[in-house]
């Protein structure tokens, strides 16, 4: 009796833990099958060209994409006029339409743009993009440090504009003919949107105010050429006898200096007046 209620205890562990196995392996699927669910949508691949203004986009143009107002991808142009770019979304991208920029303008596409949601990779599509760029960069802070200086050819003074564009500028000049220089001397980007450079003026340009005209031009061709300089030409300030301090006069001190060095060697009067007359017209 005891042997038979033993086998039968025997028989329902044995049964109980098949069942148990069972409900383990439907769990690991049921598992298995969640993990799949929660794997991201690969990103869409767009690849084609790039025109920009009816020319091949340059190396470094910026290629944006959006799904509505977010920004999906984006992408240097390193082969002028080619592009190739991951767009991530996820399943609630599903349908919608990829909107691209180039240089931030807005582009056109030429095939299916739409985003589509799957786990597998996606073969990439080929999609040739064009824009039109009539945007001009914007130039301010037109400056000379110094404002004035004399043609000597020597002298120099500091020449700095700012900068923008919604692309990416291309060449900055400035004409400097008026005064002796190149009428394009490029200004170089010395660090956020500035652009500079130095200039003299040549011996023999007449003094007055000069307007010097900046060109500022972007990739895509657009230019803006309204903004100038002003930089002064003035008349070279003779240096007086005995002015050792450079302002302009002789005072007492520089006198007494100049009688000091006659006594200790006595051999240029005309130095001296010359000192005695600039004091009395200085002082």
């Amino acid at each position: 009796m005891n042997s038979k209620t033993e086998k039968i205890r025997s028989v329902k562990v044995l049964t109980i833990l098949a069942i148990l196995l069972a409900l383990s392996g439907v769990t690991a699927i049921a598992s298995a099958d969640s993990a799949d669910d929660g794997i991201p949508p690969v990103p869409n691949i767009f690849y084609g060209t790039a025109i920009l203004n009816g020319a091949d986009a340059p190396v470094g143009t910026t290629i944006a994409a959006y799904i509505g107002e977010e920004l999906k991808g984006s992408f240097e142009v390193e082969v002028e006029g080619r592009y190739y770019i991951d767009v991530t979304g996820d399943e609630s991208d599903e349908g919608k339409t990829v909107n691209f920029v180039i240089c931030g303008v807005p582009a056109e596409a030429d095939g299916d743009a739409i985003w589509h949601a799957s786990s597998t990779p996606i073969s990439s599509r080929r999609l040739n993009l064009s824009a039109e760029d009539a945007e001009a960069p914007v130039v301010t802070n037109p400056d000379a440090n110094p404002p004035s200086i004399v043609a000597d050819g020597a002298q120099l003074s500091r020449l700095n504009v700012t900068v923008k564009d919604n692309c990416a500028v291309g060449i900055v000049t400035v004409n400097l003919s008026a005064i002796g220089g190149s009428d394009a001397q490029v200004m170089e980007c010395i660090g956020g949107d500035v652009y500079s450079t130095t200039t003299n003026a040549s011996v023999g340009t007449a003094n007055g105010t000069y307007d010097l005209q900046v060109n500022a031009s972007d990739i895509a061709g657009n230019y803006n050429d309204s903004v100038d300089i002003v930089l002064e030409i003035v008349p070279e300030v003779p240096v007086l006898c005995g002015d050792t301090n450079g302002d302009g006069k002789v005072d007492m001190d520089e006198l007494f200096d100049a009688v000091d060095a006659y006594i200790a060697e006595p051999t240029d009067m005309d130095t001296l007046f010359c000192v005695i007359d600039a004091y009395i017209d200085t002082a």
